[in-house]
């Protein structure tokens, strides 16, 4: 058959990659076309996105790729979202998740006025966040920081990439879904909490599901590229979406991480969980590429193990990451443990680390190597525990799939087969571009199907699978791993 060539945009908080896939009926083989740098730019105090530099590297990834595509899909992070003025202009670049005048505080301001954490949940089926659109607009509003008297549209990131490449406003199922301005369970905008934020429903366009052709390129976008036939495929906009569609797993329901700087793990489901036991556990629901659900907990990843590296380079102590997955892998297992979701700002963490494990009465890891091991086993025990929560609302699980970056760190990998005792099967280390390029690829009519998708991911990449090893050890580091504590408080921050 002929070769059937798409291009996937994936642009994260960081940086961008254009990734171009050749289909050849089998399998694909991807080409990074470009990548490019991405973070906020801070202004006056606050955070911006520079949405126009990066829908520039779109179109320079669209120049430059040879053979030309048939077509390109973007994806982004959520709950960030631009406004148009009623010409279509750009109000002002989108404001970033990473600013700080979105904060814990506003947000409970915000709910004295909007509603309870659990009435805001029944709007939506999400979990309240400080970075979230109603706490971002609730903010915006009450310090008149933007002309929103001028507004016509809200368009969530993706969306908004694609409207200024095609003209085109729409929005997408899995990114609206992160928007917590989306009712889940009824599959509209939530009327109701827009009315209490005070925003007109006008602003937002009818949602469709990831699949969708939107059209050509716009006129100027012709002029600039020269790609008159090329095809902008609407696919699953939420980066997680888009990775869980690699995740090489025949049935609709399974269990997945995605695995790198945060860990994301969630299950595909036909069902919205909608007990309140939720809130506490914070789980909260998202959108699956085809309008089914995504239930997900955010576990704060490799980044502790990143931080490290950091510091000790800072310090003349350069290793490379296998240098020091080896180095962990001679010290003695499941000596130290510590919540995950305890680091996720900035800071020295080898030195935070000890002093967690000496405040907890735990042998404290001097060692790069028990530091590392410290960090991996603690979060395939973290796994565990959001594993648990998810039992009451799954069928019998038979793995855990793993893709993303973190899939190479394969100490990891073994260490959650162990925590899960379940096999650990891992999937591609660039899954949010292959979910993007097999949504292109099933919109172009090539690929039909969770078997067929499956199928070429198991023709297109490497996998492992990890058994697991010494449960009754693991069984007892998990009840240890559940009986730590937060050591600091609302007055003893980690620095």
């Amino acid at each position: 058959m002929k070769k059937r060539e798409v291009l996937a945009f994936d642009l994260g908080a960081s940086n961008g990659r254009g990734i171009l896939a050749d289909y050849d009926g089998s399998r694909i083989h991807l080409r990074e076309i470009n990548r490019f740098s991405n973070s906020f730019n801070l202004m006056g105090g606050r955070a911006y996105w520079d949405v126009l530099r990066l829908i520039d590297n779109v179109k320079q990834g669209i120049c430059v790729c040879d053979p030309v595509p048939e077509s390109i899909g973007i994806d982004t992070w959520g709950v960030d979202f631009g406004l148009l003025d009623k010409t279509g202009g750009l109000i002002s670049n989108p404001r970033s998740y990473r600013d700080d005048a979105f904060s814990i505080e506003n947000m409970a301001e915000a709910m004295t006025r909007i509603g309870s954490e659990s009435w805001l949940f029944y709007q939506t089926y999400l979990l309240n966040w400080e970075i979230n659109p109603p706490f971002k607009l609730y903010y915006m509003k009450k310090y008149g920081q933007e002309s929103l008297e001028s507004v016509d549209t809200l368009l969530m990131m993706p969306n908004l990439i694609e409207y200024f490449l095609t003209g085109i406003k729409h929005s997408e199922y899995t990114t609206s879904a992160t928007s917590q301005l989306f009712n889940l369970k009824k599959k509209c905008w939530a009327e109701s909490l827009l009315d209490k934020l005070d925003i007109p429903k006008t602003w937002f366009t009818p949602v469709g599901y990831a699949g969708e052709i939107l059209g050509p390129l716009s006129a100027d976008v012709i002029r600039e590229t020269g790609r008159r036939d090329l095809k902008v495929i609407s696919v699953a906009g939420h980066d997680t979406a888009s990775a869980a569609l690699a995740a090489p797993a025949r049935s609709k329901e399974f269990i997945f991480i995605s695995s790198g700087t945060w860990s994301l793990m969630g299950f595909c489901s036909s069902k919205l969980l909608e007990d309140e036991k939720i809130l506490s556990c914070r789980i909260s629901n998202e959108g699956s590429w085809d309008g089914t659900y995504r239930p997900t907990v955010n576990i704060s990843g490799l980044w502790i193990l990143q931080e490290c590296h950091r510091q000790w380079g800072n310090t003349g102590e350069q290793y490379s990451y296998d240098d020091l997955d080896a180095m962990a892998l001679v010290e003695k297992p499941l000596q130290s443990l510590i919540r995950p979701d305890d680091f996720e700002k900035t800071g020295d963490y080898p030195r935070l680390i000890r002093e967690y494990c000496q405040r907890t009465a735990q042998p404290v890891p001097e060692k790069p190597g028990q530091v590392v091991r410290c960090i991996l086993e603690s979060l395939a025990l973290k796994y565990r525990q959001a594993f648990d929560m998810f039992k009451p609302y799954m069928n019998r699980q038979e793995a855990m799939y793993v893709v993303g970056g973190g899939v190479r760190n394969r100490l990891l990998n073994q260490f959650a087969a162990n925590a899960l005792n379940l096999p650990v099967i891992t999937g591609p280390a660039e899954a949010t571009a292959v979910g993007n390029i097999l949504i292109q690829l099933e919109a172009l009519g090539e690929v039909k199907g969770a078997d067929q998708r499956s199928e070429i991911i198991k023709n297109s990449f490497e996998s492992e699978v990890f058994m697991p090893q010494d449960k009754e050890v693991w069984e007892e580091a998990y009840g240890r791993f559940c009986g730590l504590y937060r050591y600091w408080g609302a007055e003893e921050k980690p620095t």
